[in-house]
């Protein structure tokens, strides 16, 4: 690695996830906080034994599936920052002989394996591993990913005690937002959050889908719970209504 990057916090390494998850639309900032995520260690901080059981665990089916050319250049990224062949295989979605094959195809300087240093999982700088050189086959990159084994999956951990940890996390992220809306300066600043919106209606849309898998109405609840969840959700509802119906009013 070029710099020393500093274990994560629990918060720091949540923060990143959440901005890798709702960033995936953004390739380069994606990258980095990638980077910075293997770099720092973020799977430890959040609980996780490795970093694929981060990543499945974090982003499971929101993990990119990126074409040819756009990977290469995102490996190449990644491998010039010091991630592992493994490590980066694990992030973008492909296999550790394809990350190979894209380091060597951008790298034309440095054969790889050679002279090129990675940070390994145990967090030491060792040399590349050398890829074995592969027997040519048509069309290699279709054959390289139908014919190679499914991994062993990755040990994760228990659903209710993730479930609670995100639930908890979202309330905290929430909360924290609603308190800067009562600033002083929010009124004066209200145009710079804007920007801020296809995030947040993203963030929306998640949780409007995750409501709805919870599948409430056959939930074991009082008849008080379940008429509290019911007004809470109508007056969430007809708040953004009436936003939704202010903003057509003005086109």
């Amino acid at each position: 690695m070029n710099e020393i990057v500093q274990a994560s916090t629990a918060e720091e390494a949540r923060t990143r996830a959440d901005r890798i998850r709702t960033g995936m639309r953004v390739l380069a900032e994606w990258q980095t906080d990638v980077i910075t995520a293997y770099a720092a260690r973020d799977w430890e901080a959040l609980g996780y034994e490795t970093w694929d059981a981060y990543l499945d665990g974090e982003y499971g089916e929101h993990r990119v599936r990126l074409p040819r050319d756009q990977r290469r250049e995102i490996v190449a990224g990644m491998s010039a920052a010091g991630m592992s062949s493994r490590a980066i295989g694990a992030a973008v979605g492909t296999s550790y002989a394809t990350v190979q094959r894209d380091i060597e195809a951008t790298d034309t300087n440095v054969s790889v394996g050679e002279s090129r240093m990675v940070l390994s999982l145990d967090g030491r700088e060792r040399p590349a591993v050398q890829a074995q050189p592969e027997p040519e086959v048509v069309d290699a990159e279709i054959v390289d990913e139908s014919a190679r084994p499914e991994p062993p999956k990755q040990k994760r951990r228990p659903l209710p005690e993730a479930f609670t940890d995100a639930g908890r996390d979202l309330t905290r992220a929430a909360e924290r937002l609603a308190r800067l809306t009562e600033d002083d300066r929010f009124a004066k600043n209200r145009e710079t959050t804007h920007h801020q919106v296809p995030e947040l209606l993203g963030a929306l849309e998640h949780t409007t889908r995750l409501v709805t898998a919870m599948n409430l109405p056959a939930a074991e609840a009082s008849e008080e719970a379940r008429r509290w969840w019911a007004t809470s959700l109508h007056k969430i509802s007809d708040a953004l209504a009436d936003v939704a119906n202010s903003i057509q009013k003005e086109q």
